[in-house]
């Protein structure tokens, strides 16, 4: 987009007034002519692309664009100067509660625009493309009102829908129902009420909306966080917590009890954490919700995690390995036996590692079995397995017998006892290529864990043949970067230069004021040669086994995520954070 043109945006009601003032539509020439005065298009051209619009009762644009005479960028960029329509930058603007309800969600979201203002009896959107004449009839129709068009940003639409209309979901009605708690001093009437409540359309509609909106903005967790005299929602995006909006405090045991109706929990009991699941399904939209409860200071305390069972899965080689340690990887996807563990904390991606994974080994038609608590990701040609702990169906009972469904390929979701550990190096000794993950920093000291496991070293030699320790890091937002300051004992930890410069995002209205936009993976890849294997058999630290390794050619997780930062992609505070 031009540099003039981002300079003239409008990022408020009164520089989009004046705009529109500005307008002058009227004096417009017709498309056809304003493509020939602009040098576009030839005279014979026009005509015989009007011969073709007479006769199909097509648009002309569409018509130009199919006989390759024009991109379609370029012929949205010369409407937006024919029709002289003003650029907007949403970050700024507050609409008015009424005019969205003027405009509902469903609308705005189908459209894909964002109502910003009445103006001479009209209605101004923000949309990034220039809206069909379909779209236009359609809008007049609902809000009975001419439609003016603001152009806005690439994503930033629907941003803003995801920011004011949850914002401004059914407050007069919510209103009602703060009030009519507050009335009550009693507790045990108040939750009676609450669960009566939960069932109304407001709440129902509120909660909907928290969780549709969640997953329109790609958020893992939804928070709802009790205080002394109200309640918070956030969102966490890219590993950030996000604050999406405040509540009443009277709000929060409708929109609890709500919560629990929908994923099967007792609503009576408040005193004790409680664990359920939802399946929210939509238009072929499919994501698990997975709902903890816990009760704390000022009431009960809900986290969502969001599975989505349609998008995720990443390729080997969009996970972010270097060519040297991805080819590293793929030998041992080659192997027809032994352990792959896969390691780090909570969150740190080794779900999203393991399945790029098994999508390689599935390549080359083998029997691939897994055993997940719960399962992420639904794969086809894999049968895979959901444990079921209320009927003791754990991971060693499923791999008792998975064993005797003729597996080449095993994947455990995780290493959790003795027992499913004796049976995954057996599986591995006996043939089978196993995937596993496991709890600990970093790769080296996998093999202790192991070892105080129970498992024993000549048993950990023959059978395991990769470790590979990840995290996951916040990328830079590249549209606010800024120099770092990078203290001295960090350079010394980091082993950093004095001359090296690193970057950080202050934040803006792309990345939500976090200064953060997406994740990246940073990792260490130990693979076990006949040296290593020699210092596992003997018993070896693990300082001794990631010497050895970083001598024949390892790097460390922090080496990895330094070399990230140096590429501005991530900064070094958080590569400090997440790997030090």
């Amino acid at each position: 987009m031009p540099e003039q043109a981002t300079l003239n945006r409008a990022q408020n009601i009164e520089q989009l007034r004046d705009r529109l003032d500005q307008h002058h539509s009227d004096s417009h020439s017709r498309l056809g002519h304003y493509l020939i005065d602009a040098g576009l298009l030839a005279p014979e051209q026009l005509t015989r692309a009007l011969e073709k619009q007479r006769s199909s009762n097509r648009r002309l644009g569409e018509i130009i664009i199919d006989q390759g005479l024009i991109a379609p960028e370029q012929l949205d960029e010369l409407l937006v100067r024919q029709l002289d329509i003003p650029r907007v930058q949403l970050g700024e603007f507050e609409p008015d509660a009424g005019l969205l309800q003027l405009v509902p969600e469903p609308i705005a979201r189908r459209y894909r625009i964002m109502p910003l203002m009445l103006h001479n009896d009209c209605v101004v959107v923000a949309t990034e493309t220039i809206l069909q004449q379909d779209a236009l009839e359609s809008l007049r129709f609902v809000t009975e009102r001419h439609i003016l068009q603001a152009l806005a940003e690439p994503g930033s639409v629907e941003r803003a829908i995801n920011e004011h209309y949850l914002q401004k979901i059914d407050s007069d009605d919510l209103e009602h129902y703060e009030l009519s708690l507050e009335r009550n001093d009693e507790e045990q009437r108040m939750w009676q009420e609450a669960e009566q409540l939960a069932k109304q359309q407001p709440i129902v509609k509120l909660v909907d909306s928290m969780i549709s909106n969640a997953i329109v903005q790609k958020t893992s967790d939804i928070h709802i966080l009790p205080e002394h005299d109200k309640f918070e929602l956030l969102y966490r995006i890219d590993g950030t917590l996000v604050k999406i909006r405040e509540f009443p405090k009277s709000l929060l045991p409708a929109v609890v009890s709500r919560i629990k109706i929908i994923s099967r929990l007792n609503i009576a009991e408040r005193r004790l954490p409680q664990d359920g699941r939802i399946r929210y399904s939509d238009k072929g939209l499919l994501v698990d919700l997975r709902v903890s409860v816990i009760p704390v200071q000022f009431g009960e305390s809900i986290v969502i995690r969001l599975l989505n069972k349609n998008a995720g899965l990443r390729t080997l080689s969009q996970i972010g390995f270097s060519a040297s340690d991805e080819a590293r990887l793929r030998d041992l996807l080659d192997r027809s036996h032994g352990i792959i563990l896969v390691t780090g904390p909570t969150g740190s991606g080794k779900s999203t590692t393991l399945y790029a994974a098994l999508q390689e080994v599935a390549k080359t038609n083998v029997n691939v079995i897994t055993v997940e608590d719960p399962i992420e990701y639904e794969m086809a040609g894999m049968r895979q397995i959901q444990l079921i702990p209320a009927i003791n169906f754990s991971f060693p009972q499923a791999l008792r017998h998975i064993l005797r469904h003729d597996p080449d390929v095993v994947m455990i979701g995780e290493m959790r006892d003795l027992e499913t550990s004796k049976i995954a190096v057996e599986s591995a000794l006996t043939g089978h290529l196993v995937f596993c993950t496991l709890h600990t920093n970093d790769a080296p000291s996998t093999i202790v864990r192991l070892l105080e496991m129970g498992i024993e070293p000549y048993m950990i030699r023959a059978a395991l043949i990769g470790v590979l320790a990840q995290r996951l890091v916040r990328k830079n937002c590249p549209h606010c970067l800024l120099e770092d300051k990078v203290t001295a004992l960090m350079r010394v930890n980091l082993g950093l230069d004095d001359s090296d410069v690193f970057y950080r995002s202050k934040g803006c209205e792309h990345c939500h004021y976090t200064g953060f936009s997406g994740r990246l993976a940073v990792y260490e890849l130990l693979t076990l040669d006949e040296a290593i294997r020699n210092l596992v058999h003997h018993g070896a630290s693990a300082d001794e086994i990631r010497n050895l390794a970083v001598k024949q050619g390892m790097t460390l997780m922090h080496q990895h995520g330094v070399t990230l930062a140096r590429q501005k992609l991530v900064s070094i505070n958080e590569v400090y954070r997440s790997c030090m």
